[in-house]
């Protein structure tokens, strides 16, 4: 489950939870027309509430005025140079939300409602999002400009060794995974992992303890593969530098059965190191914020906007 599905879900725990009232039952009143398009007081009030649920953030009206005002431009901006969602997209992306975090559809709508939040607020933020991300990294792939000499000069003034910077480690290793079917019951799969932690205890080399592991019942071993620490996240990178060579990562549990990673070797090599990478990326989001605060500033300024 992503941060965003965690913080929507948790909300309604947060929040008192209380049925949604229809917007027709609500007194409404016109803010601003967008292109012709209203924005009212109830839409204004769904957008406050949908950012405490999701962001923990308390917006004022005017922000989440503002906010809605932009939705709209991004939507509007987007189509008129092609870049679209319609419904079955949209409602496609809604379900996989729901499916994260083990809900239908319906049974999300249902949860949203209890907080107070109308399906049809969320479903629009993740049309404007998509739609707008989609058309700055169109426009954005034309003028991104990130040069090596400004990666280096970020990471200078973050105190990172340049040289370093220009290599990356380079792993060799096997996954062995200790089957565990679906319907095994607790007992099992206790079992198993006692074998793994035996395994791992006598893991000392990768030639000889790749045969071991060939030997145990319902055990799958992994053809070698070669991994850098580039393409890794920082938390992944610490337990491969942190396991020994020769040796296995602690067991850990997922669909498969009980995985484990064999360490087979590691060396420097030139290449990328993942420090470079990382300031790399964030440079270019920098950049892309700045493409897109410029385009919606741009919409703004063309765009008919009338507050009431």
């Amino acid at each position: 489950m992503g941060p965003f599905v965690r913080a929507l879900l948790f909300g309604c725990a947060l929040v008192a939870c209380s049925p949604l009232l229809p917007a027709p039952a609500q007194a409404q009143q016109i803010l601003v027309l967008v292109q012709g398009q209203p924005i009212t007081s109830f839409d204004v009030a769904q957008r406050i509430k949908l950012a405490q649920l999701t962001e923990r953030q308390t917006l004022t009206q005017k922000q989440a005025l503002e906010d809605l005002i932009d939705e709209r431009l991004k939507i509007v901006t987007a189509e008129r140079f092609g870049v679209t969602a319609d419904k079955d997209e949209v409602d496609k992306m809604f379900a996989r939300m729901g499916s994260r975090s083990g809900r239908t559809p319906e049974q999300l709508t249902q949860a949203l409602a209890q907080s107070g939040l109308d399906a049809g607020m969320l479903k629009t933020k993740m049309r404007a999002d998509y739609v707008w991300n989609n058309y700055v990294r169109g426009r954005f792939s034309s003028v991104a400009t990130i040069r090596d000499s400004d990666v280096f000069a970020a990471l200078q003034s973050k105190g990172e060794d340049l040289t370093r910077a220009q290599r990356t480690t380079e792993y060799t290793v096997r996954q062995i995974v200790l089957v565990v079917g679906r319907t095994a019951n607790p007992g099992e799969r206790s079992q198993r992992m006692a074998e793994a932690n035996t395994l791992r205890k006598q893991f000392t080399d990768c030639e000889a303890g790749i045969q071991t592991a060939r030997g145990m019942r319902e055990t799958v071993v992994r053809d070698p593969v070669i991994r850098t620490s580039a393409d890794m996240s920082a938390p992944v990178r610490k337990v491969m530098d942190e396991t020994p060579v020769g040796q296995l990562t602690a067991p850990e549990v997922t669909r498969a059965g009980i995985e484990m990673i064999a360490i087979c070797n590691r060396r420097e090599v030139v290449g990328e190191s993942a420090q470079k990478r990382e300031v790399r990326a964030e440079l270019e989001n920098k950049q892309f914020e700045a493409v897109s605060r410029k385009l919606l500033d741009d919409a703004r300024k063309s765009a008919m906007i009338q507050y009431r």
